[in-house]
């Protein structure tokens, strides 16, 4: 097929459907070029708000888990009023906090940073990922082949950002690790991270060399008020290979920082909106959550949904999670081709399934909800969904807010965290047995992961 006769679908999962992926256009807010540029100004006064960084900073005493909310490139707009709800029902259960990818967002205007930073304002915690991986230099050009050439980063938005593109010819140096510290502050963000550079496995001295460079450059422009986290990317072959598992955490248990943000490169995932179930990677996020946990430091693992969820009972101190299946989990994708002239499926709507733990299909979950004892979700969200419609921000607004619930719910049980993480997966893996000789949950609709998090909630 000719390039012209091919419609691209870049989707992180192996079986989804050509009419669920997100064909993401970086593009899309082309048209609003011409959108004011005052946004950045008026938010660089309360930049320097020592409070704000006070009320960030109690956030990541441990105690209460952190909820993080990634900045969603669609149906963002519903983020602020699925926080406001998240806090107003849990917020004594748990602290939030929002996650805003830089150099795919603008950094002024009705779709810029500062702006869904003053919409998400009830967040203590407001997160200007700088996401240095996705450089050029680093991780990036293996980040576009997956996607069929294009960048993970549009240069929409991310040609607005000169840290992002910032020719380096001698290597990383104090000088740029300053600049990405300074873009996060004059957003606003409460929590600073460190460039995140993808850590290459075949090079593990040097990639750990890097990352100290990195920690201690930003850690001499940070100032006394200021939250700074240590930001890791890295494949999953650092958690799963010994060696490399034991040498970083080595690394990060030797630094002065006690707050490190964590992002895991996962393989292809085997369904769509699906939980990680690779019980190797299962096995280095406990190590990593408990060794984190025993040495007092708060362990952030951004874009993991439920396997984050579950990491909590492991150690773990807050992850992140969003609408789309980009924020749900940081996963190789591929792309998907089919022919122009080809009729597309009707889209298969999902919605994530709280007595399951998992996201099913909307007739499967109709059938679930006619079994004794369940229902169909009364939450604000779900009550607004026009019958014989679907509205896909509602359903992540849904999905946000029973996420939440689970996390205070867990917090919140008389044993503590591990047990009322256990309790949750256990009643939803006996939901599913007893459900599937009535309904079928096969393929995407199987909940894989609760055996694989049952084993390791004994």
């Amino acid at each position: 097929m000719s390039g012209d006769d091919e419609l691209h679908f870049v989707v992180d999962s192996a079986n989804a459907d050509y009419s669920d992926a997100e064909n993401i256009d970086d593009d899309f807010f082309a048209a609003w070029d011409a959108e004011a540029e005052a946004d950045a100004a008026a938010l660089a006064e309360d930049s320097f708000d020592e409070e704000r960084f006070g009320a960030a900073r109690e956030c990541l005493q441990g105690g209460k888990p952190l909820f993080l909310i990634q900045r969603s490139h669609q149906h963002s707009s519903i983020i602020p009023a699925a926080l406001n709800r998240i806090n107003a029902l849990y917020g004594s259960s748990l602290n939030i906090g929002v996650v805003a990818p830089v150099p795919r967002m603008r950094p002024a205007g009705q779709s810029g940073i500062p702006t869904f930073f003053r919409n998400t304002a009830i967040a203590p915690i407001q997160i200007a990922d700088p996401e240095c991986f996705a450089r050029v230099d680093s991780f990036g050009t293996v980040l576009a082949d997956q996607r069929d050439g294009k960048p993970y980063a549009g240069s929409s938005t991310s040609g607005r950002w000169p840290y992002f593109n910032r020719s380096l010819p001698s290597g990383w140096t104090e000088e740029w690790v300053r600049e990405v510290v300074h873009t996060q502050r004059d957003l606003g963000a409460t929590v600073l991270l460190t460039p995140g550079l993808w850590m290459d496995p075949a090079d593990r001295t040097g990639s750990l060399r890097t990352l100290r460079d990195c920690v201690g450059w930003a850690r001499d422009e940070t100032r006394d008020h200021e939250n700074l986290a240590v930001n890791v990317t890295i494949p999953y072959t650092w958690l799963t290979t010994a060696r490399l598992r034991d040498a970083l955490l080595a690394d990060l248990l030797d630094m002065d920082e006690d707050i490190f943000y964590v992002r895991v490169r996962w393989p292809l995932l085997a369904q769509p909106y699906g939980q990680l179930a690779s019980s190797e990677i299962m096995d280095g996020y406990v190590e990593l959550s408990s060794v984190c946990e025993e040495n007092d430091k708060f362990l952030i693992l951004p874009n993991t949904a439920l396997t984050g969820w579950v990491a909590l009972a492991w150690g773990a101190g807050g992850f992140s999670t969003g609408i789309g299946t980009g924020e749900r989990s940081f996963a190789d994708t591929k792309v998907i081709k089919i022919k122009r002239t080809t009729p597309r499926p009707a889209p298969t709507n999902r919605t994530f399934r709280r007595s399951l733990m998992h996201v099913v299909d909307v007739a499967t979950d109709s059938l679930l909800s006619a079994l004794p004892g369940q229902s169909n979700c009364d939450c604000e969200f779900c009550r607004a969904q026009t019958p014989g419609l679907w509205d896909k921000a509602k359903s992540g607004a849904h999905y946000l807010l029973k996420t939440a619930e689970v996390v205070a719910e867990a917090s919140d049980h008389a044993r503590g965290r591990r047990a009322g993480t256990r309790a949750i997966a256990r009643e939803a893996r006996n939901f599913r047995d007893a459900a599937s000789p009535v309904v079928p949950l096969n393929n995407a609709n199987d909940p894989k992961h609760l055996d694989l998090w049952l084993d390791r909630l004994k």
